[in-house]
């Protein structure tokens, strides 16, 4: 199974992902310390407004995780990167397709999901690419300006 795509898309993805501005945006609403609704209040540079951003961006974004044809097996499964495994009863299962595929030894299914994956993958990064913070009305403290890469 070649997984060189599903390692270039995750590639694309964290380039978008390690953005400037939802570094700054994550930062701001104090990501890195604990829930972030617990940063609005605590961290001047955290409010209500930015902290919606921050929430749009990454619920939009996890909707480029599901494919619509849904799982082998299991169509009503539609997340690529998690879902219950298929005989562990509700035990997490990584890469649900890809991991079933090879458990099954169905090679070519396999290295079909590790497509499916990918392009997902890369659905997910084209919307957090897309995403921009709304501009800050004067005074209100909003997310302010747009989304710069590096």
């Amino acid at each position: 199974v070649d997984f060189g795509p599903l390692y270039e898309a995750v590639g694309v993805f964290a380039k978008t992902a390690n953005s400037t501005a939802l570094k700054s945006m994550m930062a701001a609403c104090g990501a890195k310390s604990g829930s972030l609704e617990e940063g609005v209040g605590k961290a001047k540079k955290c409010t209500k407004a930015r902290l919606k951003a921050l929430n749009d961006a990454l619920y939009t974004m996890e909707r480029g995780f599901l494919s619509h044809e849904g799982l082998p097996g299991r169509k009503w499964f539609l997340h690529v990167l998690q879902a219950p495994a298929l005989y562990m009863g509700y035990g997490a299962d990584p890469y649900p397709g890809i991991a079933q595929a090879m458990r099954d030894g169905d090679w070519d299914l396999a290295s079909d999901q590790v497509k499916v994956v990918a392009d997902r993958v890369l659905a997910a990064e084209a919307l957090l690419r897309a995403w921009r913070p709304k501009p800050a009305s004067a005074g209100a403290g909003g997310a302010g300006g747009g989304r710069g890469e590096g």
